[in-house]
C-alpha cells in the first residue's frame, strides 16, 4: 500500500535542477532596468520639481558667459587674427612735395589668413617712426570701408596727404637717403564686421624697406667742358645716376649743387638738376654746371694739394653738396636738409674729360672759324717729339680766343704751362 501510494508523495517526482534554465539572470537585468527607469523618473522628477532654480542658474550663467565672450573673447581672436597677418609693400609714391604736403600712393598686400571676409569701417593709417611712436606720426593715410579677404590689395592712390608733424617727417627722410633700410611703421584703429559680429581692431605694423643708402653706386658721366660758355653761363655738362634701390619713388625737384675740389670746402662751381624723381632702379639726369675757371686759376696751390690721390689715378676728384631744393617754384626744406648732409663724391677721369670736350669743340663752330689758320695748320703747334697730333688738339687751345678770355694776361704763362700739362696727359693716353 505504501508503495502505490508514492507517487501522490509531494515532490517524489521532481527531477535535478537544470543550472541553464535558472532565471536569477534575468531576474536581475529585469530588476537594473527597473532602477535605471526609476533613476531617470526620479531624474525627471527632480527637474520637474526645480526646474525654475535651474532655469535661473542658466540664465545667470549665460549672462555672464556671452557678454564675455562678445566683448573679451571675439575681439581678442580679431586681435589676433590681424597681428599674424602678414603685410608688404607693393609701390610707394611720394610726389608733388611743398613745404607742408605731399602726394602720396601707398600700395599694400595684406595676407588675413582668413577665409571669410572681413568688413571694415573707413580708417586712417598713420605712418609714423617707430622710436618716436605713432603720437607723433608725421602723415595720415586714409582708406576707405571695404571688405577684404585673404591676400587682398589695400590702399591709396595719389592722395593729398599733410605733413602732420615735420620732425618726425624730417627724420624718416633722413633714414630714407642715408640708411640701407628703415620701417615704415603703420598705424591705425577700425571697427571689423565679421558677419553680425563686429569687434573694435587696432592695426600697428611695420615693414622694413630697402632705402637709398646713401646713394651707393653713385657716378658721374660724359663730362664734357663747354668752349664758349652757353648763353645762361655753363661751362659743363655731365650725365649724373642716382640709385635707387627700393620700391619708393620721390618727386624731388630740382637740385642745385656747390662743386667743391677734392674734400675741402674750395667751391669750384655749381651745378643744377632739373626735375629729378628717383624711382627704383638706376636714375641718370643730365646736368649742368658753371666752373669759375679763374678761380680755380688762382687757387691752383690748394686745387693740385686737394687732388693729390685722385691726380694719381688720372682723375678729377668732385665733392657736389646740395645747396637747395626747389619743386614747382618752392623751396623744399626738408628735402635740402636731408641731401645737405650727404656730400657726393666722384672721381672724374680727366681723359674723358678731354676727349669730350676736344669732341665738343672741334664740331663747334666757335672752333671751326675757317678764318683761323691756327685751327687748320696743327704744325705751329708742334710739341715734343713723339706726341704728334694728339698733344697738338690739347696744346692749340692755348691759342683760342673763348680759352684766352677765361685767362688775364698775366696769367697767361701759367695758363701754358697747365695746357701743355694737360697736353702731354691726354697724348700718353
Amino acid at each position: 500500500m505504501m508503495k502505490g501510494m508514492g507517487k501522490y508523495i509531494i515532490g517524489a517526482n521532481r527531477q535535478l535542477l537544470i543550472p541553464e534554465s535558472d532565471e536569477s539572470g534575468k531576474l536581475e537585468k529585469v530588476g537594473s532596468s527597473v532602477s535605471s527607469t526609476s533613476k531617470k523618473n526620479k531624474f525627471r522628477q527632480h527637474c520637474r520639481r526645480f526646474w525654475c532654480i535651474y532655469l535661473i542658474a542658466n540664465v545667470i550663467f549665460l549672462a555672464i558667459f556671452l557678454p564675455v565672450f562678445f566683448l573679451v573673447a571675439i575681439p581678442a581672436i580679431a586681435q589676433l587674427v590681424v597681428n599674424k597677418s602678414d603685410i608688404r609693400i607693393v609701390n610707394a609714391e611720394v610726389m608733388h612735395p611743398t613745404a607742408d604736403t605731399v602726394r602720396m600712393t601707398l600700395e599694400t598686400k595684406v595676407n588675413l589668413k582668413l577665409a571669410l571676409g572681413v568688413r571694415l569701417d573707413p580708417v586712417v593709417f598713420y605712418t609714423f617712426v617707430r622710436s618716436s611712436g605713432h603720437e607723433n606720426a608725421y602723415a595720415g593715410i586714409e582708406i576707405p570701408g571695404q571688405t577684404i579677404k585673404g591676400n587682398y590689395s589695400l590702399g591709396v592712390t595719389d592722395q593729398l596727404t599733410p605733413i602732420l608733424n615735420m620732425t618726425s617727417w624730417e627724420t624718416f627722410v633722413s633714414q630714407v637717403v642715408h640708411q640701407k633700410g628703415t620701417a615704415l611703421s603703420l598705424y591705425g584703429k577700425t571697427t571689423g564686421y565679421l558677419g553680425v559680429l563686429k569687434s573694435h581692431i587696432i592695426l600697428d605694423k611695420y615693414v622694413v624697406i630697402p632705402t637709398l643708402n646713401k646713394f651707393k653706386g653713385f657716378s658721374l658721366a660724359d663730362s664734357t667742358f663747354l668752349l664758349p660758355a652757353e648763353d645762361d653761363g655753363s661751362n659743363l655738362v655731365a650725365n649724373i645716376t642716382l640709385p635707387n634701390p627700393s620700391t619708393f619713388s620721390f618727386e624731388v625737384g630740382t637740385i642745385t649743387l656747390d662743386l667743391k675740389s677734392g674734400n675741402t670746402d674750395l667751391v669750384l662751381g655749381s651745378a643744377t638738376i632739373e626735375d629729378v624723381t628717383l624711382r627704383p632702379g638706376n636714375n641718370t639726369f643730365p646736368l649742368r654746371g658753371v666752373i669759375d675757371i679763374g678761380g680755380m686759376i688762382a687757387n691752383l696751390a690748394e686745387v693740385l694739394s686737394s687732388q693729390g690721390s685722385a691726380l694719381r689715378t688720372g682723375a678729377l676728384s668732385l665733392t657736389a653738396v646740395t645747396k637747395s631744393i626747389v619743386s614747382n617754384g618752392t623751396l623744399i626744406p626738408y628735402y635740402t636738409k636731408a641731401l645737405a648732409s650727404l656730400p657726393l663724391v666722384a672721381n672724374v677721369s680727366i681723359g674723358d674729360v678731354l676727349k669730350n670736350s676736344l669732341a665738343r669743340l672741334g664740331s663747334s663752330e666757335a672752333f671751326s672759324d675757317p678764318d683761323d689758320k691756327r685751327r687748320r695748320d696743327p704744325v705751329q703747334f708742334d710739341g715734343p717729339v713723339g706726341y704728334g697730333d694728339a698733344y697738338n688738339q690739347v696744346a692749340g687751345l692755348k691759342h683760342n680766343r673763348h680759352v684766352q678770355k677765361i685767362f688775364k694776361d698775366e696769367d697767361s704763362e701759367q695758363r701754358d704751362a697747365m695746357i701743355d700739362s694737360l697736353a702731354r696727359y691726354y697724348a700718353s693716353l
